[in-house]
């Protein structure tokens, strides 16, 4: 995987987790007064998804310097990546707990398997590989 892939995986995640919960939640309360009170929040959400996000992505970019120099298929790699991701967003948010942090969990985790599976990764090979 290319550093590229970590990055846009997180910006993707970032940006339709939040996206993800206010449609969920339109669709169980359609009132517009609703509908715009949640597109309020969705630069906060933004935030503090970013903030509580960091420790997760640190720990992925300190495995992938590790395993740069490996020969890992990629697909088992994006398989790893993205469990790990799950696994960071569903501890966070056991951390932080509250009324809401199934369904935001949920939605971020539907953000970052899209976003894990619909993201082209390119994975480097040198040419005696190919």
């Amino acid at each position: 995987m290319k550093w590229n892939f970590i990055l846009g995986h997180w910006i993707l995640t970032l940006l339709s987790g939040p996206a993800i919960f206010i449609i969920k939640s339109t669709i169980y309360d359609s009132s517009d007064h609703n509908i715009f009170e949640f597109i309020e929040w969705y630069p906060l959400m933004i935030i503090l998804g970013l903030m509580f996000s960091i420790p997760t992505y640190v720990l992925i970019c300190l495995i992938f310097v590790l395993t740069e120099d490996q020969n890992i298929n990629i697909i088992y790699a994006k398989m790893f990546f993205i469990l790990f991701v799950l696994i960071g967003i569903w501890t966070t948010t056991f951390i932080i707990s509250g009324g809401l942090s199934f369904d935001i969990a949920v939605s971020y985790s539907i953000g970052a398997v899209i976003a894990g599976v619909f993201f082209k990764s390119n994975y480097r090979r040198s040419q005696e590989e190919l």
